[in-house]
């Protein structure tokens, strides 16, 4: 394919050889052979990795499955998407994560990762979970019980598991408000887990400015990284239920601190929390947390771009080659032998939100009626483009990550 490559030296006009999946040659001039796509004038990104999603499915397919699930992510320009455990029921158990991985395989249009949840026993951590998963999910307070918390933290460890966490200490919760406090104290208490344990810790949705404060403290003391949202990043507290989200939307002070956190790398990557939920569910001023966010997250990014508040650099690394990293992807780099996943955008595509337009289930956002300048036309998963010229193509079916191997 041809087209304006980013590298992270700069972008320049060449082409992507891919061949077996994989990345074969990246160049000023390479003979064809294949299907060409020509792209000169748009932008070739590595492909987009959001390492956390709630692709519901099971009981809760009425809100999502893998199918729309990954259509939204396929639209919106995301190659490897990673589906949370807390699905009904939850994926904490080996049976129901084969049964998890096998939906996946059945019916996802891009690739998928997997986490794991904290088991009720023991017998549950273990090589299928180490060959199946990229990581842990943890909510606090000590889930599962403080005993199984830490051997399955002692496990996560030993097979090098990501331990992502939703750090919010329920124990701060008053009258239904999560006041950052609860943040910090949840960032704390899992930090002080990592800095016991040895694991790697990623704090996941970070919302607040005290909560990144509390983060820098750890940061010389033990492995953790930290991703945060869109919504954190472009909206403040509001009253409209369809806003409702865990952690919640803050103060101007605190969008501010996370952006200008995000520019100077303090915070590695950007993920979409895509937590879709019925309408009716979200009308209710005591509903759920969450919305879809797969198809408005890099049209907003790609504006905040235009808007000189944020440089594409910090983009691709935040939103691809971040992620790979820290899930240990051979992805997220347009290089010879990693894996042939592009996003292609057009800087100058200008639209307004249509949640109507959704692929999710979910057809309503936040971020409805905004203008944004910016966006995803052509998705390649492993050498196939799965998104193209407004379609979707389900023909290459989505695969666990955890089968990519290593680069070369």
């Amino acid at each position: 394919m041809k087209g304006k490559i980013f590298t992270p030296t700069g972008m320049r006009e060449g082409s992507v050889r891919i061949s077996g999946g994989r990345i074969e040659e990246v160049g000023e001039r390479i003979s064809p052979s294949g299907e060409v796509l020509d792209f000169r004038g748009k932008i070739i990104l590595p492909g987009l990795i959001d390492m956390h999603v709630h692709l519901r499915d099971f009981r809760l397919s009425h809100k999502e499955d893998f199918r729309t699930g990954t259509r939204a992510a396929a639209r919106g320009g995301y190659t490897v998407v990673v589906d949370m455990p807390n699905t009904l029921p939850k994926v904490n158990k080996i049976s129901v994560l084969k049964k998890r991985e096998e939906l996946g395989k059945r019916k996802a249009v891009v690739d998928f990762g997997l986490y794991f949840g904290v088991p009720e026993k023991r017998s549950e951590l273990g090589k299928e979970v180490r060959r199946r998963c990229l990581g842990i999910k943890v909510y606090l307070p000590e889930d599962g019980g403080k005993e199984i918390l830490e051997e399955t933290l002692r496990f996560a460890a030993k097979e090098g598991l990501l331990v992502i966490s939703h750090a919010e200490d329920p124990a701060f919760f008053r009258n239904g408000e999560r006041p950052v406090e609860a943040e910090v104290m949840g960032i704390r208490r899992m930090a002080e887990l990592s800095l016991k344990h040895h694991f790697r810790l990623h704090i996941t949705h970070l919302s607040s400015s005290a909560g990144l404060g509390e983060l820098e403290k750890w940061r010389e003391k033990t492995k953790v990284s930290a991703d945060t949202c869109p919504h954190y990043l472009l909206l403040t507290h509001r009253e409209n239920p369809l806003f409702r989200v865990f952690p919640p939307l803050r103060l101007e002070g605190d969008r501010t601190a996370l952006l200008s956190a995000l520019r100077k790398g303090r915070i590695e990557a950007i993920t979409s929390d895509h937590a879709p939920h019925l309408l009716e569910e979200k009308e209710d001023p005591a509903g759920p947390g969450g919305f879809p966010g797969l198809e408005t997250e890099l049209p907003l990014l790609l504006t905040l771009v235009k808007k000189g508040k944020l440089g594409l650099r910090e983009v691709v690394r935040a939103c691809s080659e971040a992620p790979a990293s820290l899930l240990k992807l051979p992805a997220g780099r347009i290089e010879r032998g990693y894996v042939g996943n592009l996003t292609v955008v057009d800087l100058k595509k200008s639209f307004k939100i249509n949640p109507s337009e959704f692929e999710s289930k979910a057809k309503y956002s936040p971020f409805e009626g905004r203008m944004v300048v910016g966006a995803p036309i052509c998705t390649i998963v492993r050498g196939r483009p799965v998104f193209l010229d407004g379609e979707i193509m389900e023909g290459l079916g989505g695969k666990n990550v955890k089968t990519y191997g290593k680069v070369g």
